[in-house]
Formats: structure tokens, C-alpha cells, sequence
């Protein structure tokens, strides 16, 4: 009896082990991000995959306050969408949860407005030296560096960008963005309402636009608001033309390129034609109109390729984020 009780129970310990070996090789790496809205939603839902858990939070009142606080007391690692050198909220509730493995990544004119309005007088030194700076380009980065903090090039991945680029349309069309009118001198709306005035008869789509009305438009420019997935646009536009002055690597300008499309952007990037004024947007988009209207027009082979090779390919870069975070878990 004592023999075969020794048995069931090493059989049972036995089981118990498998189990929660088992159980051990399957919990996967809790992410919890926050941040960004629109980025942060569409992020969150990509990246989650086999062996990680990303959960995202934006700040939304204290409804969303307690599942937060209860996801981020689990997380295995924190990551904040935009960049900021003081605490805040919600860096003042990881710090006081004992989280170390924190990952804030810059995206654009989060640096602009940290030299605007906190500089380096207002700098958390926790938030300098502690967290993991990252930057989606290089010019980022160089910016995140003079606010006194060190920071890595780690791109941002867009997981709208299409596996094969797509033809033309048949009309030429002009797709530009600008989110809000506050905002407008920065994302260049006053050279996008003088080439749509200089080229009337060229259509232009302006999205993303969260207030308004825009008033006194001319009749070939077109607003709308945000738009969860601009695929149906970049799939009418010929066109895309950024001219903002000051940008981080534009998910915008990689969908269009990874959709063969002519890119027009106020920086200098592969694939892209670089303008710097609204007087060369127009001379770019009057020559593109032309060859189309000759029936010369081909696709933006040369960008579409551009994100192919260069790894912006969704995959691709779900692998490389992941691998990226797997190297700050275990630093």
C-alpha cells in the first residue's frame, strides 16, 4: 500500500511539473502601452501575437483608471508612445509600481514641443537616465539627444503597408494631411491652400482632421476627419504630399510608398521626391499630372521596392520591435 501511495504520488508531482512547465513555456510577456491614441490602439492590436500579451490605455477618466493600474502592476514592461521629460501621471504611477523596464519611443513633434515648452529646465532626471529612449529616425533621435537624454534609432511599425504595390487611379488625385487647425502651420496647410488654388484643376483630399470647419477651401480641396485606415484613399490618390515642417518617420509616407505611390515630403527619404516649398510641390504635381494625362504615369516602383528591402514590411518589423524588447527585458 505505502509502495504504490509512493508511486501515485510521485506520479502526481510528476504531472505537476509537466503542468507547470508547460504552463511557464506558455505565459507570454505582458506589454503595456500607452500613449498615443490612434497609434497606440492600432499598435497594440498588431504586435500582439504568440508569446506576448500588448495591452493598450490611453488616458480616458477613471473608468479607465482601475484596469490600467491593474495591467500595469502585471506588466513585464511599459511603453510609452510620445516623448516627454517630465513624469506625468501615468510615468508617476510606473515609478511608484517599481517598474524598471520602461521603453519611451519619439515619434515626431513630441520633441518639438519639449523644447517649446519644458526644455531642459523642466527634465526629470529619472525620466532622462532611467527610461529607454528610443526614436523612429535619426533626426529624432539627435533631437531626444540635445534634450539630454540617450536614445537609439528603433523604427515604429506600420502594420497598414501592403505586401505588393497597386495601379494607378484613373483620375489624378492629390491625398495631403493635416490633423487639427491649431496645428495647421506646422503640418503646412497655408502651401497646401496655395497649390490647390495655383492647380485648380487637380482634385486634393485632405484627411485627418479632428476640428473645424475649414472655411473658405477652394472648390478642388476636400476635408475629412480621421480615418481609421486610409487604404481607399492611398488607393484614388496618385499623390501623396507631406510638407510638414518638422516630422518623424510619417506611417502616411510609408503606406504610400509600400503603395507604389508618388511621394512628395519636405524631408529628404528614399523613394520619396524631397520639396521644400510649395512653389516645387506645384512644379512636382503639374509634371506628375502631366505624364498621367499622356498615359506615361508608372507606379513608385522605385519606393515600393524602398520598403521591401529596408525591412518596413509589417512582418518584418513585428520581428524586429519584438526582438528589440526582448533585449531591454533583459538588460
Amino acid at each position: 500500500m505505502t509502495s504504490a501511495m509512493s508511486e501515485t504520488t510521485g506520479a502526481q508531482s510528476g504531472a505537476s511539473s509537466v503542468a507547470g512547465s508547460v504552463t511557464a513555456k506558455m505565459r507570454r510577456t505582458r506589454v503595456l502601452v500607452h500613449g498615443l491614441v490612434y497609434f497606440g490602439s492600432v499598435f497594440a492590436d498588431f504586435m500582439n501575437c504568440q508569446g506576448w500579451d500588448f495591452r493598450y490605455y490611453p488616458d480616458s477618466g477613471l473608468r479607465n483608471l482601475a484596469p490600467m493600474l491593474r495591467h500595469l502592476a502585471a506588466a513585464d514592461l511599459v511603453y510609452q508612445l510620445g516623448g516627454r521629460l517630465s513624469q506625468g501621471k501615468f510615468l508617476k504611477a510606473a515609478r511608484a509600481l517599481g517598474k524598471s523596464k520602461i521603453v519611451m519611443h519619439w515619434l515626431g513633434s513630441d520633441t518639438l514641443d519639449e523644447f517649446r515648452v519644458s526644455g531642459w529646465d523642466n527634465a526629470d532626471p529619472w525620466v532622462l537616465h532611467t527610461i529607454e529612449h528610443w526614436a523612429e529616425s535619426e533626426w529624432i533621435a539627435e533631437e531626444v539627444r540635445l534634450l539630454g537624454a540617450s536614445c537609439k534609432v528603433v523604427p515604429f511599425p506600420s502594420p497598414r503597408i501592403p505586401a505588393t504595390p497597386s495601379p494607378l487611379p484613373a483620375e489624378f488625385r492629390v491625398l495631403v494631411y493635416m490633423p487639427t487647425l491649431e496645428r495647421s502651420a506646422l503640418y503646412g496647410f497655408d502651401q497646401i491652400l496655395a497649390v490647390a488654388r495655383d492647380l485648380p484643376d487637380v482634385p486634393f483630399e485632405l484627411v485627418g482632421l479632428l476640428d473645424g470647419p475649414l472655411l473658405d477651401l477652394p472648390p478642388n480641396l476636400r476635408a475629412h476627419g480621421r480615418i481609421s485606415d486610409l487604404r481607399e484613399f492611398y488607393m484614388k490618390s496618385t499623390v501623396v504630399w507631406r510638407p510638414a515642417r518638422h516630422d518623424g518617420v510619417s506611417w502616411m509616407v510609408l503606406e504610400a510608398l509600400g503603395h507604389g505611390r508618388h511621394v512628395l515630403w519636405s524631408y529628404p527619404f528614399p523613394g520619396c521626391t524631397h520639396v521644400a516649398s510649395a512653389s516645387h510641390a506645384r512644379e512636382q504635381i503639374a509634371r506628375l499630372n502631366m505624364l498621367h494625362t499622356a498615359g506615361r504615369l508608372a507606379p513608385n516602383d522605385l519606393g515600393a521596392e524602398f520598403i521591401e528591402r529596408s525591412g518596413y514590411q509589417p512582418e518584418a518589423m513585428r520581428r524586429t520591435t519584438c526582438a528589440r524588447f526582448k533585449e531591454v527585458l533583459a538588460s
